[in-house]
Order: C-alpha cells, then structure tokens, then sequence
C-alpha cells in the first residue's frame, strides 16, 4: 500500500470533502495524511469530526487507514504534499446571486451560471485570482505534487494554474461525462433486453415495435434510466471544453455502440414529457451528428441563441428549468444542519463509493493499475483544431508518474468546431487578460460571449461594469478603475 500526503485546498467542502472521504476509505492501494485547509476554518474542522465518525460506524467497510488534520494556513497543508486537491466556492453563495440573477434584467437567464456567459466570467473574476495565489503557493511547497482541481469555471482555474505555474502537474477533473456514460449502458441495456424483431424495430425507431418488444420481456421503456451495465464498459472518445463535451464515437467490447445511441433518439423525443431530462444532448445529436456529453443545463449556455432565448425564463421545450440560487441556498443550509449531525454522531454517515474517478486517476499515478479517464488538461495537440495551450477535455491515459492525453480527433461539423474554438479562446485570453491586469481585455472577452453578444453594445458595457461593481468588494483594485 503506497504511502501519500493529500493536501485539501476547500477542506471545508460540504458536499465534495464527504464524496473524496468515502473513496480513499473504500480502496486499498493508498493511504496516508489528508490535511484539511480552508478559510472556513470551522468548516474544516467540522468535516475532520465526521471523517473519523464515517472510519468508527463503517468499521466493515473501510480497506485503508488515514489520518484527517486540519491545517490552520496554506503553507503547513502544502509543504511536502502529494497529492493537492481543490474544491473551493469563490466567497460565498450570496455572491452567486450577481453571477446567476444580475444578467436576467438584461433578458440572459441561465440555468448554471458558473462556466461561460455573463455568470461565468463573473464568477472567474472573484476565482482566478485564488488560483494565481494557489498556483505560487504550490510552486513554493511541494512542486512536484499532482494538482485536482474540481473548481468552475473549471478551464479557466487550470489554464490559472498553469499561467501562475507552468511546470505545475496540475489537470481538472469533472464528472459530467460519466453520467453521459451511464445513459448510453442503459440504452444499450434496453436494445439487448429485446428479441429479434425488436431489435429490428429499435434499429428503425419503430416505438411501437420496440414497446410491444418490451412488453414481452416485461420491461418498461424508461428501464434504460437504471443500466446494469458498469458505466466503465462504455468506452467515449471525447472531445470540445468542460461542459461543452462531445461524443463522436462510443465502443461497447470494440462494438461501435452508437448507432443504437443514434437510433433510440426519435423514439425517446416521440415519448417525450415536460421537463425530461437529456432533450438538448439528443437536439445536438440530431442537428450536428455527435452526442453532447455534458448536463443539458450546462450545453445549453455555449449555444445560447438555440436554447436560452433572450427575456424567456421556463424552457419548456428543452425541458429543464433554472436552478436558482435561492434553491442552492435551502440546500446548504440543509447539508449544513446535517454536518452538525453527523459530526455529533446524532445522524449516521453511510459510506458508499461516489462514481467520481478521481482516486481512481491517483491510484494509477502511484503505478497500481492504469486507467483511461477523462482529464481536462492545456492542449498539446491531443484536439486538433482546438487552440494550442488552453485547456481542453480529453480522454487520458494515466499509469505510474505521468497523464498521457489521447488525441481526440478534430470535431467534423463545422458549427460546433468553431463554436468549441470561440469557447477555448474566450477561456485562454480572460485569464491572461486576467494576469496582465487587462480590464479591456476582459471586456474585449465578455462582448464575445455568445449570450452577452446578442445585447446592443451599451447593454454589454452596462452589464460587465455592473457586474464588477457587484463584487468590487471582492476585486483587486485595478478592476475597480
């Protein structure tokens, strides 16, 4: 069992911390020191409480020792680490109210707000100078340590990385492909559920064919929400940035899985009711030939003027609704009450693994089983098309002390790829606008946003100055200028 020092930069996470606890207890390939760091001081202690609640009432399940600390400073956390994970909120939910809300009296309403459009470069305006200090800081402790970032807008915080510390190992990881992974194995389930005739009449997008199909196997259309197959199986190429991630080939056992993919679309459109999930992924398949791989929410923000019309609150037709920050809000401060809880051994904490890849990806750095993983890394030349330097989401290889991207492939339909190049661009030049202390380069970025891009230009300057006086008291002063 490998020995490691993990460094916890948001160790105060009330959501994520949890998820990364229960992983590292239920392998048994590593083991070590998790140092918690977090501004929120007591919230770092509050989960080092329910780390050692989880070890002492799930006795039986845990295979690897380690010892939880909360660190009170950045430096003692860094200094010979390991492994360097960060999950951090940029300030507070409060702040995302400006991000999220501000720009719907502008007519935007976006359904995430924290990766591209109007919320996302605001949000990277409180969160890029966090990853300039967290890159300087590595740099000075441990450099050689292998750097997880989960923060969004998750491009932009690795190419801030990389920008504070060009020799930093340091990728993003993102769970949204996996999710994309698991719908394709339980389409899949469902075509090989079915007898001949109904694989035929699945193969044609014959709904009635394939639901008296089902019918005789006893199973219900909608069973490809709950997949048997190990989501693992499936095997994507991918491609594009984080949240704007595309499919164009997908192998089940070498099989070419995506024409089944392909063929089950009409027949779910056909079945479709208000607010079902994965109807922008399926558009994007049918209108461009590949498989949007990312949450529809997050999809429909890089391609705004499709699915996020201007002054339109509900999407009906695309079948998701906002999510609110004053739904975030009850949902902290329900988790938070909860952490008390547990923390007190008043409310049991079950461990169970959270589909994440993350310990995964750490177990294959320390050389104990290679895995190819998807990895969100600056491009050198595995996305051919995609600009050079910027980070970009492929698959990856990782194995013993190196993460080797897959080349991906150029995206073929001309709309998405330059779309994809808009997005990559936009992230390279904000953060080094950002780093040069370039409000006009900012500026330049924000207006060619493809959601700000549709307002008239004084609404656009209106906006973005709007939005920095909204977080002035977060800002460094040359933003306030």
């Amino acid at each position: 069992m490998k020995n490691i020092t993990i460094a916890y930069i948001g160790g105060g996470s009330k959501n994520w911390a949890q998820k990364y606890f229960s992983d590292l207890l239920l392998q048994d390939k590593l083991e070590g020191d998790i140092r918690l760091y977090d501004i929120d001081n007591k919230g770092a202690e509050l989960n080092q409480k329910c780390f050692y609640k989880m070890v002492a009432q799930n006795k039986n399940k845990i295979k690897s020792n380690w010892n939880c600390i909360v660190e009170p400073n950045i430096d003692s956390a860094l200094t010979g680490a390991d492994v360097v994970l960060i999950s951090i909120l940029p300030y507070s939910l409060q702040n995302m109210r400006y991000d999220v809300h501000y720009a719907e009296r502008y007519g935007i309403y976006q359904p995430v707000g924290d990766t591209v459009g109007p919320g996302g470069y605001s949000r990277a305006l409180r969160t890029l100078g966090f990853f300039k200090f967290f890159g300087e800081k590595i740099k000075e402790n441990c450099p050689e340590a292998w750097v997880i970032n989960y923060t969004n807008p998750l491009s932009m915080c690795v190419n801030a990385l990389y920008a504070s510390f060009p020799g930093i190992k340091a990728f993003g990881s993102c769970h949204e492909i996996y999710s994309s992974q698991k719908l394709i194995a339980g389409i899949l389930d469902m075509y090989n559920s079915l007898d001949d005739n109904g694989k035929e009449a699945f193969m044609k997008s014959n709904l009635k064919g394939v639901r008296r199909a089902l019918n005789r196997c006893h199973k219900r259309f909608y069973s490809y929400r709950h997949p048997t197959t190990d989501r693992h199986k499936i095997f994507p190429n991918i491609q594009g940035v984080n949240h704007f991630t595309l499919i164009n080939e997908a192998k089940f056992e070498d099989k070419d899985i995506l024409p089944i993919y392909k063929a089950f679309v009409p027949m779910f459109k056909e079945m479709r009711r208000p607010f079902l999930k994965n109807t922008v992924k399926f558009d994007i398949l049918e209108n461009y030939g590949v498989f949007g791989a990312a949450g529809d929410r997050h999809l429909a923000e890089f391609i705004p003027e499709k699915y996020l019309p201007i002054g339109k609150k509900h999407y009906w037709k695309t079948g998701f609704i906002l999510t609110t920050v004053r739904n975030r809000l009850l949902r902290d401060f329900l988790r938070r009450r909860q952490l008390r809880l547990q923390a007190t051994g008043l409310m049991r904490i079950k461990i169970k693994s959270s589909g994440e890849e993350g310990v995964l990806q750490l177990i294959a750095i320390y050389g104990m089983g290679d895995i190819i993983s998807n990895v969100n890394i600056t491009n050198r030349g595995q996305s051919p098309g995609l600009p050079m330097g910027t980070a970009v989401e492929t698959n990856a290889k990782f194995s013993e002390g190196k993460i080797v991207p897959m080349n991906a492939g150029e995206i073929n339909n001309d709309f998405l790829r330059s779309r994809e190049i808009l997005h990559a661009e936009n992230q390279r030049d904000y953060v080094k606008a950002f780093f040069e202390k370039d409000r006009n380069g900012l500026l330049k970025v924000f207006k060619r946003d493809p959601s700000v891009a549709r307002l008239p230009e004084d609404k656009q300057l209106n906006l973005f100055q709007e939005m920095i006086d909204c977080n002035e008291d977060v800002l460094p002063d040359w933003l306030k200028i």
